[in-house]
């Protein structure tokens, strides 16, 4: 293997702005709850998306995110809620100072459905994107919490057309979207799965000895 002088680097295989990071970390979690994969983890990809979101808004046309819930935060309780909004994502942080301390779980796999959905929605407010996976994951939050996702001039039609899925689980209905049996429904998402996974694919498809070298 080449030995690199300080500071030199090689040449990249492509460059990644910040907008498409977080659409990476928006596919990458809707993937992991299809999976049913770890929510501690999950929930560490969505507060990334959404950290990245927050700074990145008034950057941005729109200059702010469509949907901020901290402006319907009374301002004496707004550092309180921040900190138990942000508390998993903090708890991995800094343990050279708190190792001692212990993570208060709650609900966090159904939280992360809520959460998710309103980092698809500012995502695509703020640069007019929405992929299949995002589309999908928007379905989860709409499912779950449609008082949050479903406008009121929707909500009858919304509740009309899911009214048959009200006796499914979560859990089935997940299963149905790892079928492959919505495939129609959705056909960007392995083509935008592919261009997710580029990265890791050139790694998992080089033979041994490439790598050694």
């Amino acid at each position: 293997m080449k030995k690199l002088e300080l500071g030199e680097r090689e040449s990249p295989r492509r460059w990644l702005t910040k907008q498409q990071a977080v659409r990476h970390l928006i596919h990458a979690a809707v993937r992991l709850i299809v999976a049913g994969e770890d929510p501690l983890a999950t929930h560490l990809v969505i507060q990334s998306a959404d950290k990245l979101l927050v700074d990145l808004a008034p950057h941005t046309v729109a200059g702010k995110l469509p949907i901020d819930f901290t402006e319907i935060m009374e301002p004496e309780y707004k550092d309180a809620l921040l900190r138990v909004y942000r508390e998993t994502f903090n708890f991995l942080k800094h343990a050279d100072r708190d190792h001692d301390q212990s993570l208060h779980v709650g609900d966090i796999a159904l939280s992360n459905v809520l959460q998710l959905g309103i980092c698809i929605y500012n995502f695509s407010g703020l640069s007019n994107e929405f992929t299949d996976h995002m589309r999908l994951g928007s379905i989860f939050a709409r499912l779950a919490f449609p008082d949050g996702f479903v406008g009121k001039d929707q909500r009858a039609f919304h509740d009309q057309a899911v009214g048959s899925l009200g006796s499914f689980t979560l859990r089935q209905f997940l299963a149905a979207q790892r079928s492959g049996a919505v495939t129609h429904l959705f056909p960007n998402l392995e083509a935008e799965r592919e261009e997710d996974l580029q990265d890791v694919n050139l790694m998992l498809d080089r033979p041994f000895s490439k790598i050694r070298e």
